[in-house]
């Protein structure tokens, strides 16, 4: 699976987009009084201003070259001053150096950053991928948007299904109950209970709207039954 596009919501838009602009690097594509886009390699990222009084915020990764982790870590505390700490959770076959995390199921090694929005970010350097770089890491390393979290309320069964019967997405990692990554190293869906933190903050997520499209092999729009996610299939790229 790709993600092409993915609209989340904020309460921070302008210091949201200077961030990504300024500080990260990413390329803007377009912005108004109420939203901006700005390119991650084959992904577009929106965020769209929240017009209530919630504070939306999410998690998402992105995949970066699979060689290139210590180097996405230096480089970030340079332009942002620091990363989330990591910790080991041997149980879950997770280690941790140096704020880096192991994840042994995947084997991947990934940081953790947050944005003004309060949004969970991760660079994550997937090992069975052959996206290897010689080329000194800035922002347009990044290759795309590759996780996106599904705050789920004990429906994750039900998820697995109704997505897998829309898309052709298969289960990745987890125990199908109560958390299950769901697609490929490409891209996947992050359904997990809502009482489940994420790691490694372990912060209690939260139901927000969230908007993406990606590609599959026919046009098509759903959404997750019971939640405010949208979700659009296209064939070819827009």
């Amino acid at each position: 699976m790709k993600i092409i596009e993915l609209e989340l919501k904020t309460h921070k838009l302008a210091e949201t987009q200077r961030f990504y602009t300024e500080q990260i690097g990413f390329p803007l594509e377009h912005h108004t009084q109420h939203s901006f886009t700005v390119r991650i390699g084959e992904t577009k990222l929106s965020f769209i201003r929240e017009e209530d009084e919630a504070i939306p915020y999410y998690h998402f990764a992105m995949n970066i070259p699979e060689n290139q982790i210590v180097e996405a870590k230096e480089w970030l505390h340079r332009r942002i001053g620091t990363v989330v700490d990591a910790m080991p959770i041997e149980y879950l076959g997770i280690q941790a150096e140096a704020n880096i995390a192991y994840f042994k199921g995947t084997d991947a090694h990934a940081i953790y950053f947050e944005d003004p929005s309060g949004n969970l970010v991760e660079f994550i350097a997937r090992h069975r991928m052959t996206n290897t770089s010689k080329k000194t890491f800035d922002s347009s390393s990044i290759l795309n948007i590759s996780e996106i979290g599904f705050p789920l309320q004990n429906t994750v069964p039900e998820a697995i299904e109704f997505l897998s019967s829309r898309i052709n997405v298969t289960p990745y990692i987890g125990d199908g109950k109560s958390f299950q990554m769901l697609g490929d190293e490409h891209g996947m869906f992050i359904l997990g209970n809502i009482e489940i933190g994420w790691y490694p903050t372990l912060k209690i997520p939260e139901i927000h709207p969230i908007r993406m499209t990606v590609l599959h092999n026919r046009f098509d729009e759903f959404q997750l039954p019971g939640y405010p996610y949208d979700i659009q299939t296209v064939a070819t790229l827009p």
